[in-house]
């Protein structure tokens, strides 16, 4: 094998892990982002039901505004 492809063979295998880290970081960083607040909790009464129907793990009322979560 020559000098040049055992290089290229290096710097695509960092390249690969770097990609690797940057995927798997984004995705635990989304998990952990702020509740979205999608109305009043006058607008839904059952705020945390109302969070799971639409596809969240649970939700509360925060002053006044139904927040998911």
């Amino acid at each position: 094998m020559s000098g040049d492809s055992v290089m290229w063979m290096i710097l695509f295998k960092i390249l690969l892990a770097a990609t690797i880290v940057l995927v798997i970081s984004s995705g635990v960083r989304s998990q952990h982002q702020p509740p979205n607040c999608h109305g009043t909790c006058s607008q839904f009464p059952d705020c945390d039901a109302h969070c799971k129907f639409i596809g969240y793990v649970g939700g509360k009322c925060a002053d006044t505004l139904c927040c998911c979560s």
